[in-house]
Formats: structure tokens, C-alpha cells, sequence
């Protein structure tokens, strides 16, 4: 498993580059990562121009209930849609809650880092990491949503002893993917509505998994109480 810091302007960030699910577990002991955090998975894509108000404060929230929680979040770590925006709010808020982005290693890059294109489908460009997230995992992958088994299981390791939440903005067909895993998992999942796409589709289903929650985006007392609910044991307190 090979491990390397990446060089961004503002800081350098902690990568590791496993190669099978079996590495988790050192995975998170070379992070530093081996605490009981309450994990909360962000998942989503990009966000639509009609929809950007709403979402950003609604990302905004999540990650003040992170800090106020010492939560940790797990999201999908490239320099677009909600995951550029949970990266650039930890940054110029200065929060201190770890963000570890997880990504395909052959879709990524980074200043200094790979240019092949040989893998990529689409064309010729490799999506740019962004840079405020505290660490990264790339792992194995020549398709988004390949990632999606390494980010449910990245979060069951590091919630050990504490609770996890999904949480879903806007989203498309990888998100349908990381639900769909959450679920198995036995992870609840927060939809907030008014985001769009995914989410706003779930909110149209009256028979939707009962582990799924909607709740309205632009409602930050419940977006703030339902997340603090998913966290915490019925004392109100951490489990350990």
C-alpha cells in the first residue's frame, strides 16, 4: 500500500493509495484515524444553479454539526459540486473536523500529479482533487462509483463504537449506488429536499426504505436536530 503526501498551495495532504479492501483497517491507523468518530457520509454531485442557495447552507449546517460534534466526513473528495463545496467551507471557516475524500485513483489528480488519460472515457481530463480536504484514499478504479464500496466501508471502520449517517444531496446514478450500499449496511440516510435530482425524487416516494429521512434543505433546525439524532445514542450522548 503505498502512501505519499500531496503538495497543494495552501497545505500538504496525507494520501494512501490502497489496493484491497483488507487495507481498511491500516488505512486508517496511517491516517491517524483510529478514534471513535461519528462518520458522516456526504454524497452528491453537482450542484444545479437553481438549487445553489439552498445547498451550499445546507452544506454549510452539516459542517457546523460536524465541528460542534467532532464528527468526521467522508465525501467524494474531486473539485466539483457539493464535494468542492464541504472542502472550501472546512477552509475558510478554519474547522478542524477531519474530511477525507475518497475517489477512483485513475480518474484523479493533483498539482504535481498524474496526466495520463488513457483510462478515461469521457476525454482527455483528469479531475482535480480539491485541495482543503485533511486527507485523501484513492483507491483502485477506472469509473466513478467504483469508489462507492470503499467509502461505506471506509466509514463502518472509523464509526467503530460510535454511529454513522448518510446523508444525500441532490445525486444522480453513483448516489443511487451509495445508498443502496448505505442501506445494507444498515446506515440511516438524510435526503434533503430541495437540492434536486435524486433527492427531490426519493422525497416523491411514499414507500421509500424506512431507513431513509427527508428533510427540507432550506430547514436548518431540522437538518441540524435530525442529524444530531442520527449521532447520538437516546441519552443524547456519544456512544463509545
Amino acid at each position: 500500500m503505498r502512501i505519499e503526501k500531496l503538495s497543494f498551495p495552501d497545505q500538504q495532504v496525507l494520501c494512501v493509495f490502497p489496493r484491497k479492501h483488507s487495507d481498511l483497517e491500516e488505512v486508517a491507523s496511517e491516517l491517524c484515524l483510529e478514534a471513535n468518530y461519528p462518520v458522516i457520509v456526504l454524497i452528491g454531485g453537482g450542484i444545479d444553479e437553481q438549487q445553489a442557495v439552498v445547498t451550499k447552507k445546507a452544506i454549510q449546517t452539516i459542517s457546523v454539526v460536524a465541528e460542534d460534534m467532532h464528527a468526521l466526513i467522508i465525501c467524494g473528495g474531486t473539485d466539483m459540486g457539493v464535494m468542492a463545496e464541504i472542502g472550501q467551507v472546512r477552509w475558510k471557516n478554519r474547522y478542524e473536523f477531519p474530511l477525507i475524500g475518497i475517489s477512483p485513483e485513475e480518474l484523479v489528480t493533483w498539482p504535481g500529479g498524474p496526466s495520463s488519460t488513457k483510462f478515461l472515457w469521457w476525454g482527455t481530463k483528469r479531475w482535480q482533487l480539491e485541495e482543503h480536504y485533511s486527507h485523501f484514499i484513492l483507491v483502485p478504479g477506472r469509473h466513478f462509483g467504483e469508489e462507492s464500496s470503499w467509502i461505506v466501508e471506509t466509514a463502518t471502520i472509523l464509526s467503530k463504537g460510535s454511529r454513522s449517517v448518510t446523508i444525500l444531496i441532490n445525486g444522480g446514478d453513483v448516489s443511487r449506488t451509495d445508498i443502496e450500499l448505505s442501506l445494507e449496511h444498515g446506515r440511516p440516510i438524510i435526503a434533503l429536499s430541495g437540492t434536486g435530482r435524486l433527492a427531490d425524487e426519493l422525497d416523491s416516494q411514499p414507500d421509500r426504505n424506512k431507513l431513509i429521512t427527508m428533510v427540507p434543505a432550506d430547514s436548518e433546525e431540522r437538518v441540524i436536530a435530525e442529524i444530531r439524532a442520527a449521532l447520538l445514542d437516546n441519552r443524547g450522548t456519544k456512544l463509545i
